[in-house]
């Protein structure tokens, strides 16, 4: 379906369901959508973490997703049901002709309100976890990118723990809101720059990141580099909610324990204190350009060490979410034309000489041939003041991301 007939539907949906607000008046709509509001919260706070024990759902990412979204609109609109016959009650007491009228007129607005709201919920949760095709067109529809624009941020954050249990992606979203990504067209990489010699020599200061989250039940791995003398860079994702976080150089031999000192959430960036790592420290180099050569370096999926020819797209400052989902993070990032999957999470963006320009922290949920990393001007200030400590830094809960 493409987006504009989505739209066409919305629109006639809308129009009817104003006449339906019109013939049921405010008093009848306000009492039912408070019922909607409060089953849809309950079941936003409930369901979660009822479901998140049964293996059926926790390994079916769509399965998961339609069966917490049809549990709060059922819940929803039991609440709409049970509160709007009390509104409908009291308006059948109601023989005044003009405030009939008020009342109509009133409860067609509220009743449209109410119906965009269940789109801005239905639409967010397909651009979570919907395929690609499907959510392409949630991302080109004009009617649910308004409704997205209007809807007020205290509802996205309450959203956003529901919406963590639906998400496709095991990564933070570089932009808000269910628009598509400015994606800027970029000459595919060259493979030969991945096997330049300073690309080749980095190896030894890269590392793999394992964290064990007990509290989440799991364990996760990503990505990272050696920024100094037993410091080493990666993802706040990567280690949100550890208590044990080992790193392995080159992904192969002894792990080392490390500590994590410092963590930004919001910027998604981490680093760790390994007291006993030797490797050699990357040098870091200056923001590339638009068409700069790259080079992803990391484990994606968990397994061996890999190295991805990438090129830059542009550089842009992007609003998005934290690792929790919640918005308002801005980052200076690196659009990329290049592979990015879970696992190359805080490696390192590299020049053709093996120097690091950037993090790689995401992948696009619209174009698999886009990637994003933080860049090194984004990072420094972290960095800089996580040199030298050695004292632990909480790790927040598990990630959204």
């Amino acid at each position: 379906m493409s987006p504009v007939v989505l739209d066409v539907i919305l629109l006639v949906a809308l129009g009817l369901h104003a006449a339906a607000g019109w013939r049921r008046g405010l008093v009848m709509s306000a009492f039912a959508t408070a019922g909607l509001v409060a089953g849809a919260v309950l079941g936003l706070r409930a369901l979660p973490p009822l479901l998140q024990n049964v293996q059926a759902l926790r390994d079916s990412l769509l399965l998961r997703a339609a069966v917490l979204a049809l549990g709060v609109l059922l819940l929803a609109v039991i609440g709409e049901a049970l509160l709007g016959r009390v509104g409908a009650h009291l308006r059948s007491r109601n023989r005044l002709r003009p405030t009939q009228l008020l009342d109509a007129a009133t409860g067609a607005v509220a009743s449209v309100l109410v119906l965009a709201s269940i789109y801005w919920f239905v639409g967010d949760t397909l651009r979570a976890a919907a395929p690609g095709s499907v959510a392409r067109t949630v991302a080109g529809s004009r009617v649910l990118r308004s409704v997205d624009a209007v809807m007020p941020a205290q509802v996205g954050r309450a959203f956003a723990d529901f919406r963590s249990q639906v998400e496709a992606s095991e990564f933070p979203r570089v932009f808000e809101g269910m628009g598509a990504e400015p994606i800027t067209p970029a000459a595919p990489p060259d493979p030969r720059v991945a096997r330049t010699a300073g690309v080749v020599a980095a190896r030894d200061s890269i590392v793999k990141v394992v964290g064990d989250a007990p509290a989440c039940r799991r364990e996760q791995d990503g990505s990272g580099w050696v920024m100094s003398p037993q410091r080493v860079v990666t993802n706040a994702h990567v280690v949100a909610g550890t208590d044990r976080v080992r790193v392995q150089v080159g992904g192969q031999g002894h792990s080392y324990a490390a500590t994590v000192v410092s963590f930004d959430p919001r910027l998604d960036v981490a680093v760790l204190h390994v007291p006993e790592l030797q490797a050699r420290p990357l040098q870091v180099a200056d923001t590339l350009r638009a068409e700069a050569d790259a080079v992803v370096a990391g484990f994606p999926g968990g397994g061996p060490y890999r190295l991805g020819a990438a090129r830059v797209r542009t550089v842009v400052s992007a609003r998005g979410e934290d690792i929790y989902g919640s918005a308002g993070a801005v980052r200076q990032v690196y659009s990329l034309y290049a592979t990015v999957r879970p696992g190359n999470s805080g490696g390192p963006l590299l020049t053709t000489d093996g120097r690091v320009a950037g993090t790689v922290f995401a992948q696009s949920v619209d174009d698999p041939s886009t990637g994003y990393a933080l860049t090194s001007a984004a990072t420094r200030p972290i960095l800089a003041e996580a040199a030298t400590d050695t004292s632990p830094a909480a790790t927040g809960s598990c990630s959204a991301a």
